[in-house]
């Protein structure tokens, strides 16, 4: 055999190795929401891409089928696609936070019960028996049903989530959630909060986190339902167990806040090389010199819902300016302001990073915000649910955002006024510094989010990155028997009794402690504290 044999053969080997010796990993996806799905697709691809042998589960197709990538299908739930209509929004008040948490509840309730009613989970439990599976990588959002598949599996868990983690996510890697800066997921606010903002997003934090409990215990009455021969335990018993999570933010955008080693932001992962524009639409960008404004309301609100009176008024409102305005608009319509071109669909990463673009008016969406934070445009964000308050939020208190009230939006004045702000030097050059910031990383999001996951696998057997937080319970989390018993020890020496000379000169035993101690049990009656005596 000659030597160029040699090489060649040598070059095949390498390159089919890792497709012969990846890991298998299984991804659940049981929400039906396009959005969420696009951030975690690349992931999943990506994984495949690297060799590794991939099953995902979804209400997705990968549109463009590549080895190592098996797709199953969930079934059940309705495809979460121009299905939100705009008719019945009004405005937020305090109470919609909780609104919004029931209506959660009710989507993870309805999540879990389709994805175990799925022939799919068979599938996958006869897949592991054949071969196992090394990792199960699943959405963290309104239910951890597939947590208890994790369990049946007998394989580490990485939770991925398509925004800010909500709030009962903190708790099990042991992550601070800090209320007072860290605004809640259903707030509308910026880490900079006012008195009663804070007040509120304390009440709102803390309530969503005892409430989701409801969602946990209708996990775990079907996970029993569908493995009644399994002694499966409490779903939150065994989310405690999570060994990575990826959340789809960065610092530079939702703010900078204290990270496990087990949290990793991957911020814009869903952001990939751009592709070529139709002709008819790059020939619009192009030819607009003085500028487009690029409107859309994501994949799941329908734009052709806006009521009349604020479709007119929006449209009334165009007509003041000189750029071009490009919407997202789902039905033929007639009668547009010449300066409006309208397009059933929008490759909106594409279109926003046209060097025309001067502003995007979105609905807050965090996968079309990161978009024109990577593109550099501003921002005008008419905030309708969700994290969109949050995202538009953080946008205003970063400079490169202007916040646009639905139930003003009547007004023609009030749309002008949002819009002329938004094209402003000051707001331009704002978006043009956020964007650098928020693209200068040592390591691209996608590839840190593939290393993170193989690390799992690799090195995540010795608990190495998880914080040890989650085995405390709340009062020891938060030192209050520390804090009890100084507060004991300074009321007997403000009450300066005798046997307190120790602490006036004299040695200080351990006996003598373990007798303090004793007494501040008693006296406050704290007995469940007392495995935790000094």
């Amino acid at each position: 055999m000659n030597q160029t044999c040699k090489i060649s053969i040598l070059l095949l080997v390498l390159t089919i190795a890792p497709s012969v010796h990846g890991y298998r990993i299984l991804g659940l996806f049981p929400h039906p929401g396009i959005s969420h799905f696009k951030v975690f697709h690349p992931i999943m691809r990506g994984l495949a891409n690297d060799g590794h042998h991939v099953t995902v589960l979804s209400y997705f197709a990968d549109p463009d089928p590549i080895p190592n990538y098996r797709d199953l299908r969930f079934k059940g739930q309705d495809i979460l696609t121009n299905t939100f209509s705009l008719q019945d929004f009004t405005g937020r008040t305090f109470f919609d936070n909780f609104k919004e948490f029931h209506e959660l509840v009710v989507w993870g309730m309805d999540s879990c019960k389709a994805a175990l009613d799925s022939s799919a989970i068979d599938e996958i439990l006869k897949a592991h028996q054949d071969a196992p599976f090394d990792l199960v990588v699943m959405e963290f959002f309104a239910t951890d049903c597939m947590a208890g598949i994790s369990w049946v599996l007998q394989v580490p868990l990485v939770g991925l989530s398509s925004c800010a983690i909500m709030p009962w996510h903190y708790d099990r890697v042991g992550l601070p959630d800090t209320p007072s800066y860290i605004p809640s997921e259903f707030s509308a606010f910026s880490e900079a909060m006012s008195f009663w903002e804070r007040t509120e997003n304390w009440l709102v934090t803390r309530a969503a986190k005892s409430l989701y409990r409801i969602v946990q215990i209708s996990d775990n009455k079907l996970l029993k339902a569908r493995f009644p021969r399994s002694d499966i335990p409490d779903v939150a018993e065994i989310v405690q167990n999570t060994s990575l999570i990826l959340i789809n933010q960065h610092y530079t955008l939702s703010g900078a806040r204290p990270l496990v080693p087990s949290v990793v932001e991957i911020g814009g992962v869903h952001i990939q090389h751009p592709k070529p524009l139709s002709r008819e639409l790059q020939q619009i960008m192009d030819q607009s010199t003085d500028g487009v404004i690029v409107v859309s309301f994501g994949s799941v609100l329908k734009a052709a819902t806006l009521p009349k009176e604020k479709r007119n008024a929006m449209m009334e409102a165009f007509q003041h300016f000189n750029q071009q305005v490009v919407w997202k608009w789902e039905e033929d319509t007639e009668d547009l302001p010449k300066n409006l071109y309208t397009q059933k669909w929008l490759p909106q990463r594409d279109v926003l990073c046209h060097n025309n673009v001067r502003l995007f008016i979105s609905h807050g969406g965090l996968l079309g915000i990161s978009e024109a934070v990577h593109c550099g445009v501003p921002v005008v964000v008419m905030p309708i649910y969700g994290d969109q308050f949050l995202n538009a939020a953080a946008l205003v208190n970063r400079g490169s955002g202007v916040r646009m009230d639905y139930e003003h939006i009547t007004n023609v004045t009030h749309v002008v006024d949002c819009i002329r702000e938004g094209l402003s030097e000051r707001k331009r050059q704002m978006a043009k510094l956020l964007s650098r910031a928020y693209k200068t990383r040592p390591q691209q999001p996608l590839d840190l989010a593939l290393w993170s996951i193989i690390n799992v696998i690799e090195n995540g057997a010795m608990q190495y990155e998880r914080s040890y937080a989650p085995k405390l319970s709340w009062p020891i989390y938060y030192s209050l028997d520390v804090i009890g018993l100084v507060h004991y020890l300074v009321e007997q020496l403000s009450s300066r009794r005798p046997h307190y000379r120790i602490l006036m000169g004299g040695t200080f035993e351990r006996n003598d402690m373990h007798h303090l101690w004793n007494r501040y049990i008693v006296a406050h009656g704290f007995k469940s504290l007392g495995s935790v005596s000094p």
